[in-house]
């Protein structure tokens, strides 16, 4: 079947790939005969907020779906083409082998700019393609930026089940072994030297240069932390170590945070106030101190499933040293699955 336009024009970051770049282009496919997506330069993509992927990367991971969506029925190979965009406008203004664009509600302006130009310039317009957003399962529009702050997945789901975090979660006696297991990188060094462990993992992370939020669960580690210098973004602590009250002069020093909340939570539990408490921490752009008035062991599940994805947390892992693990996706559908074991009280 013969497509209204012969070759469309698509421009964007394609950060974090999700459902809604994947709409537009099978909406654009199925218009136009070839379509050629250029992709944003790092140059233009670092004028973004916050943890925009390569341009490597965005670029290899729409080949990747361009090749796995051979056999489809809306053929993509070989009637698309990818390449890369220096500025903001591209090409657009000037070709004379193209007669469409496309484009989403927020871009529409730009695209009616194009073709302004192209009036002037004596040169017929482009159709505009205009694409409805995807939507997430609340009804939101699902955009890369929600993806980065670590609210929604590519397929559009919210990491966090705000029904199930707002009752007391039961932590499953099957569970207990393997969250004892260390999930990242783990520095080692002696209990009554934490520096050690600390120090390395600063030099290894360069962590005096990361701009991420950076987060400590544990009186230990948020000691050991501000005995360097730094103020974690979000601090919990129970005053407690090893289920043992810790003396005065080892507990963490408390000052330099912009705001301190307490919270309750009974040791193997994971209450919907202690949840509630480390998801507005996680949001926050505050530094935050959490008190626990029970135990915090557990609170790196909420808050992997609420932080950003270049988000730091670091906790402290008994008689070996410290552990640090990034909140990328695949820690963050770890820590899912880990919560769907939880019994609802």
């Amino acid at each position: 079947m013969a497509r209204p336009f012969e070759r469309g024009l698509l421009g964007g970051t394609f950060d974090h790939f999700h459902r809604g770049h994947e709409k537009l282009i099978l909406s654009a496919l199925k218009q136009c005969e070839v379509l050629e997506i250029w992709i944003t330069s790092d140059k233009i993509a670092s004028q973004k907020i916050g943890g925009v992927q390569s341009f490597e990367e965005r670029c290899s991971f729409l080949k990747e779906w361009i090749k796995n969506k051979v056999g489809t029925p809306v053929k993509i190979l070989p009637r698309t083409y990818i390449k890369k965009l220096e500025d903001e406008v591209g090409p657009a203004e000037w070709r004379t082998d193209c007669d469409a664009i496309i484009c989403t509600e927020e871009t529409l302006p730009a695209c009616e700019k194009i073709n302004s130009t192209r009036i002037k310039s004596n040169l017929n317009p482009l159709n505009i393609i205009s694409v409805e957003h995807f939507l997430t399962k609340d009804g939101s529009i699902l955009s890369s930026s929600s993806i980065r702050n670590g609210t929604f997945t590519r397929e559009g789901d919210r990491w966090i089940d705000e029904s199930q975090i707002s009752k007391n979660l039961q932590m499953p006696k099957s569970s207990e072994k393997s969250l004892k297991k260390p999930f990242g990188t783990l520095y080692e060094g002696p209990e009554n030297d934490t520096t050690i462990a600390i120090n390395n993992m600063i030099k290894d992370l360069n962590l005096r240069e990361y701009s991420g939020k950076i987060v400590a669960v544990g009186d230990v580690c948020v000691s050991a932390l501000r005995e360097v210098g730094i103020i974690p973004n979000v601090s919990v602590i129970d005053g407690m170590t090893k289920r043992k009250m810790l003396p005065e002069n080892l507990k963490p020093n408390q000052d330099g945070y912009d705001k301190k909340v307490q919270c309750n939570n009974p040791a193997g539990q994971i209450t919907s106030e202690f949840s509630s408490c480390l998801v507005e921490a996680s949001k926050s752009e505050k530094n935050i101190l959490v008190n626990v008035k029970g135990e915090e062991d557990l609170a790196p599940i909420i808050l992997h499933l609420a932080l950003p994805l270049d988000a730091l947390l670091i906790y402290g892992q008994p008689n070996k040293g410290i552990v640090a693990c990034f909140s990328n996706e695949k820690v963050k559908s770890r820590c899912k699955n880990r919560l769907n074991e939880f019994i609802q009280n």
